[in-house]
């Protein structure tokens, strides 16, 4: 994403403030632009449907789409890592050809996959064999709108981007609203789904018309993906422990089952998704300032290395490169501890402009600073990965897997005062255990640099 950092910069030097606002709306739609327009949509088709819509269909509609997303991201968390690296991997050598034949190649397989278990899951509820149609393409359309993000990495126009997600979102509430009217809760869905799809195919031409190949498909990418296996369970213990606070929620006690396999717990739900909303400014700040700012020290201190730079040297410029992440990290922690401090005072007013109920304010304003320390979290696993230091990302991530669901399983049994704990005690433990790992991986970063390397194993075959 330092790519797109760079260039979203370039806007920030203009003297107005629409040119800030511009470079800051930018920065949010590449980096988290279906998460964020999502929950935009969700509420404004949740809160403003058609009036032959009543309310139970309304929770159904949008447990159908929590559940879209949260199983499809799970998923395609499995490929999330271990293909952003092989793409960093082929724009590093300047391959730039190889990067339709790897795309099309990943969307045949997830597309055939995803087809599978959406049928398969849909198909044990009680909806209609309509809305179970529309539900699996959903499925399928928002799996591979995860897999274009990954590729967004490698586009170089942003504002094509920023306009493909707006106007997929446009056209989802016009086309759901519309077809909602006519079809009720059917229409409401094959309306979402053809705003999904309007996103894809904007986003997916994108890829096609920035990167020419004569090359349709690339099998040797599985074998890469098989060989980089913790990137793989990297990827997928963290989009897992994500939601699986959620999940312990929705097969909890406390949960209201919709339907069959269709568990929902809305007083959480609702919190958590509106919480996420308030760190925006530390993904955007990150891709703007701390990721561009970090990777022209990272850059230098290996161009040292690579260079045969003196001993001196490389130490100077690791020096610098440490100095820039503990600016990186002041800045997100003041400017993002201010906003959230901000929302979790005024969080009754929110909560009302946000129709949330009163006694979701106290959970509220506990996610907000669970969601604040995520985004922290989330900052040192994007470190650890920029060195490479892969098993201690599988780590890391396991532990947050494993200390959010276990946290949120024992809050199941507690009163309802303490929903939200786990997930807020999940994050503030793994934070400090990833931070102060970092920490001590940068500290010895020379000697994992040049003390690591195989040499040993070519003497020995040079010997032979």
């Amino acid at each position: 994403m330092a790519g797109i950092g760079f260039r979203i910069q370039k806007i920030l030097r203009g003297d107005s403030y629409i040119d800030s606002i511009k470079a800051y709306f930018y920065s949010a739609a590449v980096c988290s632009g279906p998460w964020i327009l999502s929950i935009i949509t969700l509420f404004c088709l949740s809160y403003f449907a058609p009036d032959n819509i009543d309310a139970y269909e309304i929770i159904l509609f949008r447990t159908i789409i929590i559940y879209i997303y949260a199983f499809s991201l799970i998923l395609i968390g499995f490929l999330h890592l271990v293909l952003t690296r092989y793409l960093a991997d082929k724009l590093f050598q300047k391959e730039e050809e190889a990067l339709v034949p790897a795309f099309n190649s990943t969307a045949l397989v997830v597309l055939c996959l995803q087809l599978l278990i959406g049928a398969v899951f849909f198909s044990f509820t009680e909806m209609s064999s309509i809305m179970k149609f529309f539900c699996t393409l959903t499925y399928m359309t928002i799996s591979m709108i995860w897999i274009v993000m990954i590729f967004l990495t490698a586009l170089r126009d942003y504002q094509a981007v920023s306009i493909a997600f707006l106007a997929g979102t446009l056209f989802t509430l016009a086309s759901s609203f519309l077809l909602g009217k006519y079809f009720e809760l059917e229409g409401y869905v094959a309306g979402f789904f053809l705003g999904q799809m309007v996103t894809l195919i904007l986003l997916s031409a994108r890829i096609f018309i920035e990167f020419s190949s004569k090359r349709m498909f690339d099998r040797l990418i599985f074998r890469f993906l098989w060989k980089h296996k913790a990137l793989l369970f990297a990827g997928f213990f963290y989009n897992l422990a994500i939601w699986i606070d959620k999940i312990v929620f929705w097969v909890s006690d406390k949960a209201v089952e919709i339907q069959p396999l269709l568990r929902a717990y809305p007083i959480y739900d609702t919190a958590v998704f509106f919480a996420f909303l308030t760190i925006i400014p530390t993904l955007s700040l990150f891709i703007i300032h701390v990721e561009t700012d970090f990777y022209n020290k990272y850059r230098d201190y290996y161009s040292r290395i690579l260079n045969r730079g003196t001993y001196s040297e490389i130490k100077r410029a690791k020096n610098e490169m440490v100095k820039s992440i503990q600016r990186g990290i002041k800045l997100l922690v003041t400017t993002q501890g201010i906003i959230s401090l901000a929302v979790i005072t005024f969080a009754p007013e929110i909560a009302g402009i946000l129709h949330m109920q009163w006694i979701q304010i106290p959970t509220f304003r506990v996610l907000i600073l669970g969601a604040y320390l995520h985004s922290l979290l989330l900052v040192a696993i994007i470190g650890i990965m920029y060195f490479d230091f892969t098993r201690l990302a599988c780590l890391i991530t396991f532990l947050f897997l494993v200390t959010n669901g276990v946290f949120t399983w024992i809050t199941t049994f507690m009163d309802f005062h303490f929903v939200g704990y786990g997930y807020l005690f999940s994050c503030f433990v793994t934070l400090v255990i990833a931070y102060y790992t970092l920490s001590n991986y940068v500290n010895k970063l020379e000697y994992l640099t040049f003390g690591l390397q195989p040499v040993g194993f070519h003497r020995e075959e040079e010997i032979t």
